[in-house]
């Protein structure tokens, strides 16, 4: 059955399963209205993290990538380009089909782009939608949104290999990247009651802008680089 899950539009394949998520950018690069000043080489990067982190939690395997960039191809296009096949080359991915457009009519003052990420994977290693009642609830990574990331690299931030190593560590139930809505909003969107700790030692409300941080069910002891803020609840 063709549905949608949280920030994701599964497509049936049969055995197998389509993932698909998207993520957009706006005012952010270098062009006279943007309000935040970043190289586009940067925006496409931070651009293909959200979508990028949502396919590969699921348990999907990427197989092609869109990215709609709403200004001209060169110099701005290309650049943000650039970022995106080096984002992927951090996650491990490699040819993966690419393809997009750029504006070409019209000159935008301001920087825009939207990526869409393609995943497939068997319907029965969909590690999403799982009994997550009784899980402990742990955010890997800080939010962090506009100028708070530290450019080019920041430490405190997700990274590809870290997720990678949760997805394996057999504790671990389900992994929830956090965006713009925050760990409160993600929250909202599990089908079960979050029993969070009080004077939890995160701003539960703040964006994580770019995936800059993930919630982490999982069982038992605390996990190394989790901070641990609640429980699910039966």
């Amino acid at each position: 059955m063709n549905r949608r899950l949280r920030d994701l539009s599964l497509v049936d394949l049969g055995e197998s399963r389509l993932v698909i998520a998207v993520d957009s950018f706006g005012g952010i690069g270098e062009k006279p209205s943007d309000q935040l000043r970043v190289s586009p080489y940067l925006v496409g990067r931070y651009a293909l993290r959200v979508p990028l982190m949502e396919v590969l939690v699921s348990g999907a395997s990427v197989i092609a990538l869109t990215s709609g960039v709403m200004n001209e191809f060169k110099p701005t296009g290309h650049r943000i380009l650039q970022g995106i096949e080096d984002e992927l080359s951090e996650a491990g991915i490699h040819d993966v089909v690419i393809n997009g457009s750029s504006e070409e009519n019209f000159s935008p003052v301001t920087t825009g782009v939207a990526v869409t990420v393609l995943g497939v994977c068997l319907k029965s290693e969909f590690r999403l939608e799982r009994d997550l009642s009784g899980s402990r609830i742990g955010v890997a990574g800080v939010p962090k949104v506009k100028d708070e990331i530290r450019l080019p690299y920041d430490e405190e931030i997700l990274s590809y290999a870290r997720v990678k190593t949760l997805m394996h560590n057999p504790r671990v139930r389900e992994i929830l990247p956090v965006g713009s809505k925050g760990i409160a909003g993600e929250l909202e969107q599990i089908e079960y009651p979050a029993w969070i700790h009080e004077n939890p030692p995160l701003d539960l409300e703040k964006s994580a802008g770019p995936a800059t941080c993930a919630l982490v069910f999982y069982d038992g002891e605390a996990l190394p680089g989790v901070l641990e803020i609640g429980e699910v609840g039966p």
